[in-house]
């Protein structure tokens, strides 16, 4: 009996050892599950991080390389515009060599100014590269371009006051001068305008009568058969002008005129 006594308790003590709970822990593989989270720790290898590296070093060779093709196109466009008839001469500034965030969108702008260069629209072109010169200070390959663009501006803004003046204005005031005997002011006047018509027989005749009156009949033939080619009107005209009284003694005016050569000694 106390045998069977002693076994019982013994049995009893590795029931209760075996029920006994144990001590909670927490496992560290199932640490992770128990919060919904990967129980493996992300690891980034050597090769990986190296194509991180590379990926991102594309990604600011691909923006630099954006932004110099942008300048690069820019200069191939002004050599070509340069080339054009009756363009403004533009200098070429050096590429840039610093580029910056906000590069792309000052070149846009100095881009558009160039545009308007070539449009001839010099007082929008000037204001567009100033506004460029406010708002990007930082970009200074930018403004040294911008600013030389300006000064192109300016000159070519400059050279259309002068030339507001009109043909009809300057053949005017070519008549008022050799109505005052300014020969040589009114002969400036009248190329002046033959300049802007050099098909105007009128403006041929008057250069004719002005030389005549100052004693260069050589000249006056030559622009007098001018007018009269471009208008046979002119032979009667110069047949009964009274500037042309010098050239009545010349055979060849004359013979252009269809009337018969004034002796010296005939009065006119």
């Amino acid at each position: 009996m106390a045998r069977a006594l002693a076994h019982k308790t013994v049995t009893r003590q590795k029931s209760r050892k075996v029920v006994r709970p144990a001590k909670k822990t927490k496992p560290k593989v199932a640490s992770g599950v128990a919060h919904g989270k990967s129980s493996k720790k992300k690891v980034i290898s050597g090769k990986t991080r190296s194509r991180n590296i590379q990926a991102a070093k594309k990604v600011s060779s691909a923006k630099r390389h954006s932004v110099h093709k942008e300048s690069t196109k820019m200069e191939v466009e002004t050599r070509k515009m340069a080339v054009r008839k009756n363009a403004p001469a533009i200098p070429v500034a050096p590429r840039l060599l610093h580029p910056t965030k906000t590069t792309p969108a000052a070149l846009a702008l100095l881009e558009k100014g160039i545009e308007l260069i070539f449009r001839k629209e010099f007082k929008k072109a000037r204001l567009e590269l100033k506004g460029l010169l406010e708002a990007y200070p930082g970009e200074l390959d930018i403004l040294a371009r911008a600013r030389s663009y300006i000064q192109i501006c300016e000159r070519e803004e400059a050279a259309q006051k002068k030339q507001s003046i009109t043909t009809d204005q300057l053949y005017a005031l070519g008549v008022l001068e050799h109505n005052k005997a300014n020969y040589d002011t009114a002969i400036s006047y009248f190329l002046q305008s033959l300049e802007n018509h050099p098909d105007a027989d009128y403006i041929y005749y008057s250069v004719a009568a002005s030389l005549a009156m100052k004693g260069d009949l050589a000249q006056s033939l030559e622009n007098l058969r001018k007018a009269v080619e471009l208008n046979e009107a002119s032979r009667v005209y110069a047949k009964n002008d009274a500037d042309f009284s010098a050239l009545q003694t010349k055979r060849e005016f004359a013979e252009l005129v269809g009337t018969s050569p004034v002796s010296a000694t005939e009065p006119h």
